[in-house]
């Protein structure tokens, strides 16, 4: 990473540790089971360090609504990004995502589906894609044990309309989610992400780690750290977010 990245690690780290200050007495770990269904509302803060010289900088509002023990809706929307890069510059919001979760535990799996649409309401064409977008999920979680989950997760991201002026896409991506929920509200989780854009036959990978703790009942807040490689790579990427459960 270059300094910029370095210097949100090092918030970043900040951050992660003053939250060991809070919360002596925290619930477990809410949210980081990807086969949980909750109402929330998270505030995240995200910067991504380009491959080339520049970044991206949003803020991101995202709403979850569990409709019962197996459905669940959530919307998010991107209401801040800039694209910084030499000689260039735009800001604005971004392309608005609303999604349903359907899930069915059995002993110590839980199968998933899920549906998305995007609209393409970005507020400058550098900063979505243009295109609508008709996506669809499957999920398997196991138990391993109380504190130990596994996931995997298949998605087919594919555009419908749209902008005719800009290129239509077809990605297939791949997940493998490890959690490990610990003590004092604490609980880490990993991301390493195969995608497939098949319009292009370009491929990409993703890791991600995230720190979460549990404040209360209600607050909760984790800190991540990640980095693209392959075909669109980049320099590192840095994310604060903030989660109230209802």
């Amino acid at each position: 990473m270059q300094a910029d990245s370095l210097r949100a690690a090092v918030y970043a780290l900040g951050f992660a540790l003053s939250l060991a200050g809070f919360g002596a007495h925290a619930q477990q770990a809410r949210g980081v089971n990807p086969a949980e269904i909750d109402s929330r509302f998270d505030v995240i803060l995200k910067r991504v360090e380009l491959d080339s010289t520049g970044s991206t900088t949003s803020l991101t509002l995202k709403y979850d609504y569990r409709l019962n023990n197996q459905w669940g809706l959530n919307f998010e929307l991107p209401v801040y990004t800039r694209l910084s890069q030499p000689g260039f510059s735009r800001t604005g919001t971004g392309d608005f995502f609303a999604r349903a979760r359907w899930i069915v535990p059995s002993g110590q799996w839980t199968y998933g589906a899920s549906a998305e649409t995007v609209l393409p309401v970005a507020s400058k064409d550098e900063l979505g894609t243009g295109r609508y977008q008709a996506n669809v999920g499957a999920l398997v979680v196991r138990a391993f044990s109380p504190s130990v989950l596994g996931a995997a997760v298949l998605k087919q991201v594919t555009s419908v309309g749209g902008d005719s002026s800009r290129a239509s896409f077809s990605n297939t991506e791949f997940r493998i989610v490890p959690v490990l929920i610990l003590d004092q509200g604490w609980a880490l989780t990993g991301e390493i992400r195969q995608t497939w854009e098949h319009k292009s036959n370009l491929s990409w990978q993703r890791i991600e780690a995230t720190l979460n703790k549990q404040f209360d009942k209600n607050w909760a807040g984790s800190v991540s750290l990640g980095t693209d490689t392959g075909d669109r790579k980049d320099r590192g990427a840095v994310s604060l977010a903030t989660k109230y459960f209802f």
